[in-house]
């Protein structure tokens, strides 16, 4: 029997990962820069697809492929913070399996959080501009703007938040 990993990935998460912040180990704060750098990872993981292929598209492509992590990390890191403490608060995952749902549920929260974010910003514009728009327009490039980010960054989000999940709740110390 192979002796278990879980010690070494703890004290590479403690020593390089999120585990230096403040309160990190604290399980639920823990959770949340978990969740954060992996929205973070996520964002720029689908940056360097865009940019790939951006290289092989007309010369302004290369600037959508910078703008949208740079635009979508303000608002996916906190969010999915958020939703990572609240997440462990909730369900307190202790097993492997458990942490991988967690996560994966916390990597689709974070565009229902994310709709929220963006919903009330473009609705303050046009709250606070004059004949800038209506409600109805904001809401729908809310949507439209999140129903877009989810249906090109789903499956790079989704796997990397059950990682993520998958991997915290093993290098926590109530890991069973």
């Amino acid at each position: 029997m192979l002796p278990s990993s879980r010690p070494t990935l703890r004290a590479a998460c403690k020593q390089y990962g999120p585990g230096r912040l403040p309160r990190a180990d604290r399980p639920d704060i823990g959770a949340g820069y978990a969740a954060a750098s992996a929205a973070v990872l996520a964002t720029v993981l689908f940056g360097a697809v865009l940019s790939v292929s951006a290289l092989r598209g007309p010369s302004g492509d290369w600037i959508v492929s910078l703008l949208f992590p740079a635009l979508a990390i303000p608002i996916v890191a906190p969010a999915a913070f958020l939703l990572g403490v609240v997440g462990w608060r909730l369900s307190s995952p202790t097993t492997a399996v458990s942490g991988l749902v967690v996560g994966g549920a916390g990597a689709i929260g974070t565009y229902l959080v994310s709709l929220l974010v963006v919903g009330s910003v473009l609705t303050a514009e046009v709250v606070l501009s004059p004949g800038g728009g209506t409600l109805v327009d904001a809401a729908e490039t809310s949507v439209g703007i999140v129903v877009l980010a989810f249906l090109l960054t789903w499956w790079i989000t989704v796997p990397v938040g059950c990682l993520s999940g998958f991997v915290y709740v093993n290098v926590t110390e109530n890991a069973t």
